[in-house]
């Protein structure tokens, strides 16, 4: 709890630090192929999206548009907790990418890298790293695996916040959901509501409602909270000169 407060007070005071992540995107259990998933409608940017395969076989999926020449970059990861860092190669979630003309290529594990994320305190590991040059249209990407499994997927290395995206309503998640994510394994699913638009998705985080008014903190708090402490720090600068 305290970590996740203070990593979303750490959003609200430095937008400029958090502009340098991939931008997050919480893929649910309804968007199982990529033409029910969001559509990144540039594939440079770099977005994270974070989902969880709830059972042999299921799956997620989302889409991606490029220009021709533009960089292709794709990467597959795991929180490095229990279960998924036990989880044998042959089990571990992989990526099936359809490119524009149709022509389907598997990703599945090549490596187990340990990928710290000091911004968010959280820590992956990295199964697949694809690098490559893109082709104009849409690309369609699917996760799927032999076991539950919490899963991210990074596109992109252009650093830009806000980007718009079609065909998604939890957008406004954000942090909170990329938290909640991490730290819940179980695979039961429940409905999380994006306070924006008002409509319930089906994530698979069992334990943590992002909409509990008693658990979290509203914005405004946080940035009254950030305020109060850049002031302290301003009182403290200030006292220092004087001496």
């Amino acid at each position: 709890m305290k970590k996740f407060l203070f990593v979303i007070a750490l959003f609200a005071l430095f937008p400029a630090t958090a502009a340098k992540a991939h931008d997050p995107i919480i893929l649910t259990s309804e968007q199982s192929t990529p033409i029910d998933g969001p559509l990144l409608v540039d594939g440079t940017i770099s977005f994270a999206l974070y989902g969880s395969l709830e059972m042999s076989d299921d799956t997620r999926g989302f889409r991606v548009k490029f220009n021709e020449g533009d960089p292709l970059y794709i990467s597959l990861l795991i929180p490095d907790l229990a279960p998924e860092n036990a989880i044998k190669d042959t089990e571990l979630p992989y990526l099936e990418v359809v490119d524009p003309s149709g022509t389907k290529t598997t990703l599945a594990t090549t490596e187990r890298i340990a990928f710290p994320e000091p911004f968010t305190g959280t820590n992956y590991i990295r199964l697949v790293e694809q690098s490559d040059v893109a082709t104009t249209g849409i690309y369609s990407i699917t996760i799927t695996g032999k076991s539950p499994a919490r899963f991210t997927v990074s596109v992109g290395k252009k650093e830009q916040f806000g980007t718009a995206v079609e065909n998604i309503t939890n957008r406004a998640l954000g942090v909170a959901g990329v938290m909640a994510w991490y730290e819940t394994a179980s695979t039961t699913q429940t409905t999380v509501t994006d306070e924006t638009t008002g409509s319930g998705q089906s994530s698979g985080i069992s334990e943590n409602s992002l909409s509990s008014k008693d658990d979290y903190p509203n914005t405004a708090i946080i940035l009254i909270v950030g305020i109060v402490v850049l002031g302290g720090v301003a009182l403290i600068l200030k006292n220092r000169k004087k001496k």
